[in-house]
């Protein structure tokens, strides 16, 4: 693989960064993720990973990046741009309670009536197919210590032994990295994520740490104008902080709820929010609530749907209930709540 400079004011759209360059490849991998339309990068996660990869790509520096935060902060969304702007394959991979070691190795299939080892995540990462890149496991804080304990060596740098491939060796490319993401700081189980199991000492000193949080309110606001950009301003700002309400009740205070808005969901609710608009005849309730069941809470329990109803009508106001003629105004009509 051919790497290439990349300008990093240009590629990630920071004007203070124009003249400045990173290491990528040339396109062309079919392992290089797709970029995803309107994604806003957090600054300070961006330059952590910008300087864990230089370091990586110069041999300084091998550690394993471990991005950490509440779920839909966008974790596994920054490195897939980052591979994606950068052009550097990808192998990822969820960790699920039970998973065996070997599903990260590969596994061995009848082709053509010959019996052939096909590469899991992990020896592809590492370039077992010419095309190294970033392993990227998320739910990583789920992984059972056998699994762990098998990825020592692959932190560490060391060739991989395939015993099912007849113990084929893959040697670690210079350009492989180690990438995680997970909910917590790898010290176990929380009352919000119950799943998560305490990781060894000697598995979380292998890697950089770095936490991930939701979006800046000015961020989301610059995503809403420009995916839903008829939504009256005042409107967007209104449901940026309902969703910030949201994400105060899945983390903080005693009564933690279940559910969280991510910015996915916060540009489903929007884009719904208009579409139902345009069907205002066949509907006798807002589009603002009619839309926030089908993004987010047809899936929650009664005190969960009533403690975000309540966020809802105290940010939104009577535009939350009123007919669906009032209750979507744009920045060229009539305002929101007339």
């Amino acid at each position: 693989m051919k790497t290439m400079q990349y300008d990093i004011g240009l590629t990630f759209g920071i004007e203070a960064a124009v003249g400045q360059f990173i290491t990528g490849y040339e396109p062309g991998s079919q392992y290089v993720p797709s970029a995803e339309e309107n994604y806003r990068f957090d600054k300070s996660v961006l330059r952590d990973l910008m300087v864990w990869w230089n370091m990586n790509l110069s041999g300084n520096n091998k550690d394993g990046m471990y991005l950490f935060g509440p779920t839909g902060a966008g974790k596994s969304a920054a490195l897939v741009n980052f591979c994606a702007l950068l052009n550097i394959p990808m192998y990822e991979k969820t960790i699920y309670e039970g998973m065996e070691f070997d599903v990260l190795m590969g596994r061995t299939e009848i082709v053509g009536g010959d019996t052939v080892f096909m590469y899991g995540v992990v020896p592809l990462a590492m370039g077992a197919e010419n095309e190294p890149g970033i392993l990227v496991l998320n739910e990583i804080d789920r992984a059972d210590d056998a699994v762990l304990t098998g990825l020592y060596e692959v932190l560490a740098g060391r060739p991989l032994v395939l015993d099912a491939a007849g113990h084929h060796v893959v040697k670690p490319d210079n350009a492989f990295c180690f990438a995680a993401t997970g909910n917590t700081n790898m010290a176990g189980a929380s009352d919000d994520y119950s799943n998560a199991n305490k990781q060894d000492l000697a598995f979380v000193d292998r890697f950089w740490k770095v936490s991930v949080g939701y979006p800046e309110k000015e961020v989301e606001m610059t995503i809403l104008k420009s995916v839903v950009p008829d939504l009256s301003d005042e409107l967007q700002e209104k449901m940026i902080d309902v969703a910030n309400d949201i994400r105060s009740l899945h983390t903080e205070g005693e009564n933690r709820i279940p559910l969280t808005m991510s910015t996915r969901t916060l540009l489903r609710w929007a884009n719904m929010t208009k579409a139902y608009h345009g069907f205002s005849s066949a509907i006798d309730v807002s589009p603002i609530a009619y839309a926030m069941d089908r993004a987010l809470l047809n899936v929650a329990d009664r005190p969960t749907r009533a403690a975000i109803i309540e966020v809802a009508e105290l940010h939104i106001g009577d535009a939350w209930a009123s007919e669906p003629t009032k209750a979507t105004g744009t920045n060229g009509g009539k305002p929101l709540n007339d």
